[in-house]
């Protein structure tokens, strides 16, 4: 039987107020504003990233400049040479219909104060674009490992979901294929996060977490490989979100709006026994 995570109970930071923010989809603690998070919505909306404060007042919007986006469905952080940078994925196909999907890369922005919109500039936004072997897939989750800044995705709809890899950061070119690496006992992933640390690995789906501890330098495919530690998770109404706080003693989650139900910004501490 698979060793639980502990933690205390789950505390309730703020409640999502802003009618911009109606379908959240992704989330990731900021590097460059520490205390805050970047979120987005799925598919309806522009190609937009929102910066939410600590109690998830909605700060500033980021229009991405020249991006017609599809289905945005997660976002992930990744340091290059002591520079941050967002990764936006464009990468949600519920028919499994798209020939390609995206990933919009881009600095990090710093939050202006009392600038409620912004613009990412076009030449600023580095566009990679993935394909699956075989057939397409729908994915709602990414994450960069950030030791070799190795790219991976999980796949959402297959009986059992598949973690895919692709080298983006090693090369400029603009297309790769991506690579099936293993799968897992579970389904419908909706989002991932590896912790600043690299001490542990974090997916969900609508009702459960799973938490994979990450040791001396470990794969992440060996990581993924071994059992993981179930944490006790209180769903959320369309909860697809999920982020490492920055110290990564623990994680945030945040939901969708749907049928006019709230979204809060939650936290859970973890601590192993």
């Amino acid at each position: 039987m698979a060793q639980e995570v502990m933690h205390g109970e789950r505390f309730s930071k703020g409640k999502v107020s802003s009618p911009a923010l109606g379908e959240i989809s992704g989330i990731v603690s900021s590097i460059n504003n520490p205390g805050m998070f970047w979120v987005h919505n799925d598919s309806g909306d522009e190609a937009n990233i929102y910066l939410i404060d600590s109690v998830a007042n909605l700060k500033t919007t980021y229009r991405l400049e020249g991006i017609n986006a599809v289905d945005i469905e997660d976002i992930a952080w990744v340091e290059v040479e002591g520079k941050s940078y967002i990764v936006l994925a464009d990468i949600g196909d519920n028919l499994a219909t798209r020939a390609n999907i995206s990933l919009y890369i881009f600095p990090e922005p710093l939050y202006k104060s009392n600038q409620v919109n912004d613009t990412i500039p076009k030449n600023e936004i580095n566009i990679k674009t993935l394909i699956y072997p075989g057939k397409a897939r729908d994915a709602e989750a990414i994450f960069v490992d950030p030791m070799d800044k190795q790219f991976y995705l999980i796949s959402k709809r297959e009986f059992r979901s598949i973690l895919y890899t692709a080298a983006i950061f090693e090369t400029n070119k603009p297309h790769f294929v991506l690579k099936p690496l293993i799968s897992f006992p579970f389904t419908f992933i909706t989002a991932a996060d590896i912790s600043p640390r690299r001490d542990a690995l974090i997916m969900k789906n609508l009702t459960s977490i799973y938490y994979w501890p990450l040791r001396n330098n470990m794969s992440i495919s060996k990581a993924l490989s071994e059992t993981y530690l179930p944490v006790p998770y209180e769903p959320e109404p369309q909860g697809e979100a999920i982020t490492f706080d920055r110290s990564s003693d623990g994680f945030f989650t945040i939901s969708e709006r749907p049928f006019g139900l709230d979204s809060y910004l939650y936290y859970y501490h973890i601590s192993k026994p």
